[in-house]
């Protein structure tokens, strides 16, 4: 079981608390068990105005666990508290911009985010649930680089980023967002995990483009690249035609130097009458084989549905899995069969349940 509770409070003193806290008891038939708890209180101090904007936060990030099998010279009770600094600083400014026939207001919004974490030994750590986080223009003005709570970054690396949006002014839509961003590492990164990772000290160059570029048509890209080698070290880019809810399909592509080269396509479409299919394949150009299969149908009656989804993956170990779904929904009742909406949402982006 896995327990959590997340509270926020702003506005007391003119300062902003949060507490994100968690407990969970792992079991796997072949690594290590055990119990953790995770305590993570903050206070950010944000001042604000009509143009910018300045949050230093300062937080304690600690961890208790309890475990079935004893660490060397740790024991089974074992903790570890690292406090966590990062001010952000943010400025935006705007103007009417005239394109064609169509008004848009641009936007032009320079930012800077500084963290500072301390070095702490966490080798001796189990690692239940961390990993490298996807990379992403958005990722890079995080505090934390790994996900899940096992591993906690050192840091002491400021970013500089620069967005342009172009706002259409009848609508409000975003058409587009333009971004570049300079992150660098004052000391190398200590806290390492597999596979190997880009953990030079030196600068990163990332550019990013997404938006609608028509009603239907939408994008999102990121490009990573390593100055000092003068070569890309990671690219993250997909496409998306969605003409209305029900019709969508995509088609994506990541690449991260001597790691991974992927192609990603997924769709929801109409079949005939009230049938829908769904797909998606995950194809790994290095390894020349699919990593990730997904195919089904839905039936949308007035009152009833009917959902089938084959899912196939392949593990860290090599070996696939395979999943069946099955579930027949009667449109607000209830359902019957184990839910593959989750699994269709997170799978094929944009995917809508028709009614």
């Amino acid at each position: 079981p896995h327990f959590s509770m997340n509270a926020i409070k702003r506005d007391v003193g003119k300062m902003d608390f949060e507490l994100n806290s968690s407990w969970t008891n792992f079991y796997h038939p072949t690594l290590v068990d055990g119990k953790r708890f995770v305590f993570y209180p903050s206070v950010s101090a944000p001042i604000r105005n009509e143009y910018g904007y300045i949050t230093p936060k300062v937080g304690l990030h600690y961890t208790q666990y309890s475990l079935a099998t004893p660490v060397e010279n740790k024991g089974e009770n074992i903790d570890r508290a690292i406090p966590v600094f990062s001010v952000d600083s943010g400025i935006a400014f705007d103007r009417k911009l005239q394109l064609g026939d169509r008004n848009f207001v641009q936007t032009l919004e320079p930012r800077i985010f500084y963290t500072y974490v301390p070095y702490r030994n966490q080798n001796y750590l189990p690692n239940f649930d961390s990993a490298v986080n996807d990379f992403s223009f958005a990722q890079m003005l995080t505090e934390n680089r790994f996900s899940g709570s096992d591993r906690i970054n050192d840091a002491n690396r400021v970013t500089v980023a620069l967005t342009s949006r172009f706002v259409e002014q009848e609508t409000g839509i975003e058409r587009l967002r333009l971004a570049v961003g300079q992150q660098v590492n004052f000391t190398d990164p200590r806290v390492l995990l597999l596979p190997p990772q880009v953990t030079s000290g030196k600068s990163d160059f990332i550019a990013a483009i997404s938006g609608r570029l028509t009603p239907h048509i939408s994008t999102d890209s990121n490009i990573q690249m390593d100055e000092s080698k003068l070569w890309i070290e990671k690219v993250r880019t997909g496409i998306s035609y969605q003409p209305e809810p029900g019709k969508v399909l995509n088609l994506g592509y990541r690449f991260t130097r001597n790691v991974l080269e992927q192609m990603d396509t997924s769709f929801q479409w109409p079949i005939a009458g009230n049938w829908h299919g769904v797909a998606r394949a995950n194809y790994s150009l290095k390894d020349d084989k699919i990593l990730a299969g997904l195919a089904g149908f839905e039936y949308n009656a007035c009152c009833w549905a009917l959902r089938f989804v084959v899912q196939r993956l392949t593990t860290a170990t090599q070996t696939t899995t395979t999943a069946v779904f099955v579930q027949l929904e009667l449109k607000g009742l209830m359902g019957i069969g184990n839910n593959p909406l989750q699994v269709l949402q997170q799978s094929i982006p944009g995917y809508t349940s028709v009614h």
